[in-house]
This record gives C-alpha cells, structure tokens and sequence, in this order.
C-alpha cells in the first residue's frame, strides 16, 4: 500500500548527498552575486544602515527560531518510530525464544513465520526509510503468526504460564506494530520544510545585500559566515530526516533477531 508523495517528501528520498547538493549550489551562488552587488553600491549612500540592521536581525531571529524547532522536532520524530521497532521485534525475539526448545512441528511453524514477517518488514515496509509503508503481506502475517501462536498454545507443549507469555508476547507484538505504522511518515511537516527553505533564502538575500564599508574581507566574512550558518540548519534537518542516516537504527532490531533466529 503506497501512498502518493509530496514534491518535499520525493525530494526527501534522494541521495543524501544530491539534497545537500540543491541546497547548497544556489545558495553559494546567490551569497556571490548579490555580495558583489552590494561591494558595488557607493560607499557614501549608508544612510539607511539602521534599516538594513533591523531586517537582518528580524530575519536572523526568525530563521534561528525556526530552524531550532524543525531540528527538534526532527529529532523527536526520528527517534520514535526504531523506539517502536526495537519493542515490536524485541517481542517478536521473546515469541521465538519461548518456542526455542520445543521440538514440535506447531512450535517450527510460528518460528518460520516470524522470520517470514521479519523479512517482509525488511524489505518492504522500511526500505525508504525515514518513510514507512504498509505491506499487505506484512498484514497477513500478522494473522498467521496469530494462528500459529494459538496453535501452539493448545498442545500439551507449553504449560499455563508459557501459553501467558506467549499471549502477552504477541499482544506487546501487536501494539508496537500499529504503533509504528500509525506514526506520520513526515518527521517535520512539509509546510515546516517550506517555510524554512524559504526563510533560509531570504536570510542569504538580506545578509548578501546588507551595506557594505571599505573592507572587502569584512563584508565577503560577513556573506560566507551567513551561509555557513543557513546551509549547517538546513542540513542538520536534512540529515536527521535522511533515510541514509536513519536506516541502520531502523533495521537493527530486525537484523539482530534474523542473526538470533539463525541458531534457533
């Protein structure tokens, strides 16, 4: 089940480096140009510094606010959904650990299909991370590791307190599952995403423009050093949102029980 993508969330799904690449190229070349505007505009017309002065602290206030927020929120957002993956599968881990040493048919049969399950997740459900999709196979799963569980559970195999494990295992399963895939595949809203690109821009624009004195060196440290800070905030939320970047706390859980599950 896919759904459709945004323009921002698409561009999300590029290469770390190609977004970082966007980013970065215009507003290199736009901090040049209108820096050497502004060294060209006559050093005797400074009459409206007070003015300038106001608009980039404005802007400068404005962009720091919300670049802050949008990295916060990144990061919250990241660090929920693995939270939610490391309960599933820890579960998932505990169901096969339970069946470990019972040689029975019902208890190979539920162990098969918890790696079947994980293996689907892999692979499908968390291929674009930080993007989650659902897997209707992944849904059918869930269904046959019900029924495995249930089998089980009525053998002569497990006692009263094993069935309850069992039962409680899958439940924790259950929930950690829907909790991750109730959770918004957007870590900061594309309106968010929108606005700071926008407003990095303008910061470039304003600190690019701002007047210039005598020194060339002040003025062209004055445009670098605004760049530097602009790009650094927006890369911060491009890496943090990147599936790159977030992909290994999103596969570990499920890698540690494909490797556990080997020995079983």
């Amino acid at each position: 089940m896919v759904e459709s993508l945004t323009p921002m969330q698409a561009f999300l799904l590029w290469p770390l480096w190609a977004q970082i690449l966007v980013v970065v190229v215009p507003l290199t070349a736009a901090t040049i140009v209108l820096t050497r505007v502004a060294r060209r505009l006559p050093l005797s017309d400074r009459g409206d510094d007070n003015v300038a002065t106001a608009i980039i602290r404005f802007a400068g206030a404005a962009f720091v606010f919300l670049g802050a927020f949008a990295i916060v929120t990144a990061w919250q957002s990241s660090n929920a959904t693995p939270a939610d993956i490391q309960k599933e599968f820890s579960s998932v881990t505990s169901l096969a650990q339970d069946t470990r040493a019972i040689d029975a048919p019902q208890a190979q049969a539920l162990r098969d299909r918890l790696q079947s399950y994980a293996k689907e997740v892999r692979s499908m459900e968390l291929a674009n991370t930080p993007r989650i999709e659902v897997s209707l196979a992944a849904e059918d799963m869930v269904y046959q590791i019900s029924d495995a569980a249930y089998v089980l559970a009525q053998t002569e195999y497990l006692s009263s307190d094993e069935v309850s494990s069992v039962y409680k295992d899958f439940d924790t399963f259950k929930q950690a599952r829907n909790s991750r895939l109730a959770h918004s595949s957007e870590l900061v809203p594309d309106a968010i995403m929108w606005v700071l690109l926008a407003m990095g821009t303008v910061m470039i624009v304003v600190i690019g423009l701002f007047p210039s004195g005598p020194r060339a060196i002040y003025k062209w440290m004055q445009s670098i050093g605004g760049l530097i800070v602009v790009v650094l905030v927006l890369g911060a939320v491009l890496v943090i949102q990147s599936g790159e970047a977030s992909q290994a706390a999103y596969l570990r859980p499920i890698d540690v029980f494909v490797a556990t599950y080997l020995d079983f």
